[in-house]
């Protein structure tokens, strides 16, 4: 039998962990019984994204976003590709309730029906609001949601306009392999830190969402009591530069650096003794599933994402969101006994192997795919 077609729609205008899902799902899929094509925006947010594809050999169109019904030219261009490129699949990539509906109004309109979608963040306050048309016509073609935690399906069935099976499918990624002494000391010489150091890492965009402003809040809690630890923030965005000038307004500067955007930043991880998670709100972090992968323990804060991820005093440890003092704790807890973060470090592996590997999530997306097509 011939692959059937599955085409990845994202109008995503930056390339963050959502798309990085489209990305590990598009390469993990098995060849054999799936034909993949990606589509996504325009914006010179994604450019690093679509590159990604077409250095994986995926082919990939570029369509201009929907913002509202009346941007007719972007809707035809958008509904015409629909009407002339036929998939037995057409799966949806939201990074919040409201993204896509336009796109999936024009496959609608297209005569393309049933979809299958992921929600990254099901548990958004966009549901406190009502749904315009588009909105409520996506979900009544929606043949199959995919979220990533327990709370995001509860989140999904309770929707007045929720249409279709909801499944659950923690995020996975490849294996990079455990760590050896010289790939942690590489990472370790590469970020410039002396070996005997603790070093404490945070990675992510530099905004609201993954409230840097907290971590520097855990640091100015722990470097004073533990004082042969380090601190390495890595990662760009709208609030870089408020957060170096707040580093050097709490005098942390000498045990903190800040190093911008990194195309290494996963590489790098495994020269971490503990990686520190401050967002205020996530799908599943891909961030904490590289880390688990090569043994590096987990603080993050206590929200749905990182709650799946994190075995709390297992192989990690999560605490109360938006609060440096819980921070502090939970860091001195990580950091004051080495046997006790090796022992994380382990079990955070073992849970990264058993839970979320690549193979595992898209071999049960391709399940939803099947049933979706057979009518399930």
């Amino acid at each position: 039998m011939s692959a059937r077609r599955v085409l990845l729609f994202s109008d995503a205008q930056l390339y963050a962990g959502a798309e990085r899902y489209l990305v590990e799902l598009a390469r993990g899929l098995p060849k054999d019984h799936w034909a993949v094509e990606i589509v996504c925006s325009e914006s010179e947010g994604v450019d690093a994204l679509a590159a990604e594809f077409t250095d994986a050999g995926l082919p990939v169109k570029r369509l201009p976003e929907i913002p509202t019904l009346k941007a007719r030219g972007a809707f035809l261009k958008v509904a015409r590709y629909f009407a002339t490129h036929r998939a037995d699949i057409l799966h949806f990539n939201l990074t919040d309730p409201r993204s896509c509906n336009g796109a999936m109004t024009a496959a609608r309109m297209a005569m393309r029906g049933r979809f299958v979608c992921t929600e990254h963040l099901p548990t958004s306050t966009f549901d406190d609001r009502p749904l315009p048309f588009r909105h409520r016509l996506a979900a009544r073609s929606t043949a199959a949601t995919i979220v990533n935690t327990a709370a995001g399906r509860v989140a999904m069935q309770a929707r007045p306009h929720h249409n279709g099976s909801v499944t659950v499918i923690p995020n996975g990624i490849p294996d990079p392999g455990d760590p050896t002494p010289e790939q942690r000391a590489a990472a370790r010489a590469e970020l410039g830190f002396d070996p005997h150091h603790l070093l404490v890492g945070w990675v992510g965009r530099f905004a609201e969402q993954k409230d840097p402003d907290l971590m520097l809040e855990g640091i100015r809690r722990v470097h004073d009591v533990i004082p042969d630890v380090r601190f390495a923030l890595i990662g760009d965005g709208p609030l870089f530069h408020a957060t170096e000038a707040r580093i050097n307004e709490l005098e942390i500067g000498a045990v903190t650096r800040c190093y911008g955007f990194r195309r290494d930043a996963a590489e790098l991880l495994c020269g971490l003794d503990v990686l520190v998670n401050t967002s205020r709100y996530e799908g599943m972090p891909f961030t904490i599933l590289e880390a688990m992968f090569r043994r590096v323990p987990v603080v993050g804060t206590r929200i749905a994402g990182n709650e799946q991820l994190i075995a709390h005093l297992a192989s990690g440890v999560t605490y109360a969101q938006q609060d440096g003092d819980a921070l502090g704790d939970a860091l001195h807890v990580a950091l004051g006994d080495r046997d006790r973060m090796l022992r994380f470090g382990r079990v955070a592996r073992e849970r990264a192997l058993l839970l979320h590997s690549l193979e595992g999530m898209c071999a049960r997306t391709a399940q939803v795919y099947d049933d979706t097509l057979s009518g399930q």
